[in-house]
């Protein structure tokens, strides 16, 4: 993988805290048996060929931090003829949605381990997604956290390279201070405009993260943007 440093010096803030629970008996079984099938690895260096990588070629759509991946699964279902790429940093995650891919035998849907700023810049080629989808970001709420946010220009502008003309971004959180957080971000890039609905809401489905988010009492914040 690519180095995150420049010259010495990050290139992003992480975005992401460093544990996220510890892989099961049964999740390290799915990744033994099915990562092969579903994983895509890289080499430092070198482009990802994605084509080689489906059974066949479609739309594609990136979701970037998938958690357990049931939302992404859910969308790979739903959509057949599209191709789905889901990014994600954590271990555990990556199990769980490789073990329910497996179960569902999806053809459509392929997994990539890393931060999705280094992978999207320095693995994939310029104008091959449709759509990106972030869903519950780490809000990183206390001050002087806000440089770690993923939703940043220096993303904005990754995202705008990796996207077809006219292509989507779409964004859930439940912290009302990352919704305003993102929209001003957006507001300040011409790039981008206001979506006032996406098709792609309709797959949509509550992820476990967002029903207890709604339990508490938490609004579930929905943005859509599109490449000008």
């Amino acid at each position: 993988m690519s180095n995150l440093k420049h010259n010495g010096r990050l290139r992003w803030a992480p975005s992401f805290l460093r544990n996220r629970g510890q892989v099961t008996r049964a999740q390290k079984r799915a990744m033994r048996d099915h990562w092969d099938r579903f994983g895509i690895r890289f080499r430092h260096g070198e482009i990802i060929d994605l084509d080689s990588h489906y059974e066949f070629k479609g739309p594609l759509i990136i979701e970037i931090g998938f958690g357990m991946g049931d939302h992404l699964v859910h969308l790979a279902n739903s959509l057949p003829d599209h191709r789905v790429l889901g990014i994600e940093v954590h271990r555990p995650g990556l199990a769980a949605a490789t073990g329910k891919a497996a179960a569902e035998d999806l053809k459509n849907l392929r997994l990539i381990r890393g931060d999705a700023r280094l992978v999207l810049t320095d693995y994939l080629r310029e104008s091959i997604a449709t759509a990106i989808i972030i869903q519950f970001p780490d809000p990183w709420p206390k001050p002087g956290d806000e440089h770690r946010r993923l939703v940043q220009p220096d993303l904005l502008t990754i995202m705008h390279r990796t996207l077809i003309e006219t292509g989507e971004c779409l964004i859930a959180t439940d912290v009302d201070l990352y919704a305003e957080h993102s929209r001003n971000v957006f507001s300040k890039d011409d790039r981008w405009q206001d979506l006032e609905k996406s098709k792609l809401q309709l797959h949509r489905i509550n992820t476990l993260y967002e029903s207890k988010a709604i339990e508490a009492g938490r609004v579930i914040t929905e943005m859509c943007y599109q490449t000008r």
